[in-house]
């Protein structure tokens, strides 16, 4: 299947110009959280932050989900790639960031899947700064799992939803509710255990603060923004909180 076709073996393709996976995937947030930004100012005539704020961070969580499918099927080959890494480089000793990769066309379109690929590309290197992501016993394996097969389809249909309505406000605020704070906790309790059981001794400072914390920050600030919104859609019966004309 294409997954299989797009490790690390295969050839890249002259007429695709290889780029950058941080460009490939930067693009696709941008595009579609563009095109619901444009399609919200369309039908109700005005620019929302927090309907830009919120759909950008659904684009980057259904992106996530679709990682975190693949670390649930390529555990075995993660643990595996992360050994090689770590007996190659020492523990804690980071790899090549997999986002500055030239890739081509197959390689590039199995980033948004859940294929080897990405699963291997992404955990065995982030687990090198946590290695809970190379034990399928940890809480960290665990909580990013559940995140992928539960969120997925929450966080496109909230994002559509606070662009063209799918669902009555109040019906989509509960949702929202759940969906956010489920984000918040997760993180707030992996972000214990990270510190509360010395991960970040395993590598220097810079990493922890420049990859760990930004990378999940994201992940309490939006969902955290995200809770206040779906509680005005709730209280208020409508979406005028994202800009929308009510009755």
């Amino acid at each position: 299947g294409l997954p299989r076709l797009c490790g690390r073996s295969l050839p890249q393709h002259a007429a695709f110009v290889p780029m950058k996976v941080l460009v490939g995937v930067t693009l696709f947030i941008a595009l579609f959280t563009g095109l619901l930004t444009w399609l919200h100012a369309q039908m109700h005539g005005l620019f929302s932050p927090l309907q830009f704020a919120l759909a950008a961070f659904c684009v980057l969580n259904a992106w996530i989900c679709v990682c975190e499918i693949a670390l649930f099927r390529h555990s075995a080959a993660i643990q595996r790639r992360y050994e090689e890494h770590s007996a190659k480089l020492g523990e804690g000793k980071l790899p090549p960031v997999f986002l500055f990769e030239d890739v081509g066309l197959l390689k590039m379109l199995s980033v948004f899947l859940p294929s080897e690929y990405v699963g291997t590309a992404m955990w065995a290197t982030y687990a090198a700064l946590d290695p809970s992501y190379a034990d399928q016993a940890s809480f960290g394996f665990c909580v990013d799992v559940g995140n992928g097969f539960t969120t997925l389809v929450p966080s496109v249909l909230f994002a559509v939803s606070i662009t063209s309505p799918l669902l009555d406000a109040r019906h989509l605020g509960m949702l929202g509710l759940v969906m956010f704070w489920q984000e918040f906790y997760g993180t707030c309790v992996y972000f214990f255990q990270y510190f509360f059981n010395g991960r970040f001794r395993r590598s220097p400072r810079a990493h922890t603060l420049g990859i760990v914390v930004p990378a999940n920050g994201i992940w309490m600030a939006l969902p955290a923004l995200g809770m206040w919104a779906s509680a005005r859609l709730v209280l208020d019966g409508s979406y005028a909180a994202f800009g929308h004309a009510t009755a």
